[in-house]
């Protein structure tokens, strides 16, 4: 009987800690411990009554503990920093300016490994040159858009 019920305990206290360390393993763990604590009720007890009602018992068990868990958890202080509880709207990246910015000259701010900072106008753009490498401050052109940067040359000054 000792071995059943440390196996279920022990279960739970990994599947309690499995919500302050997620990642699916210490759950799976704690599920494993109460099958296995199913499986020392079939060898203490036999037949197929004990072990399937230590498993749904176990089962029901680890259910409350989980629900418990972030029933509490979402309201006390390290709850509020580990979940989400307000949204922002808005854009990740700033709008890339249309067809007009093709022909406009500018400088790099960064080193172009080939991507880099660019700027043109007083905007700072993301810029990828299809020069390859471009040292900083080096006249450039833009060539054109994709995606969230823009595609720049060196420009040569006649």
């Amino acid at each position: 009987m000792e071995s059943i019920l440390t196996a279920i305990l022990f279960g739970y206290l990994l599947i309690l800690i499995e919500g302050f360390l997620p990642g699916g393993i210490l759950g799976l763990a704690g599920v494993f411990c109460i099958a296995l604590a199913s499986y020392f009720a079939y060898q203490e007890y036999g037949g197929p009554l004990a072990p399937t009602l230590t498993f749904i018992l176990g089962a029901f068990g680890a259910i409350i503990i989980i629900f418990i868990e972030f029933k509490w958890l979402s309201k006390s202080k390290l709850g509020k920093n580990l979940f989400l509880s307000s949204s922002t709207d808005g854009i990740s990246n700033k709008e890339l300016p249309g067809e007009e910015i093709i022909g406009q000259t500018g400088k790099t701010l960064t080193e172009h490994k080939p991507e880099g900072i660019t700027l043109l106008k007083g905007i700072n753009y993301d810029a990828y040159s299809e020069d390859g490498f471009l040292p900083k401050e080096t006249s450039i052109i833009v060539t054109g858009t994709d995606d969230f940067r823009i595609r720049i040359k060196k420009h040569n000054l006649l």
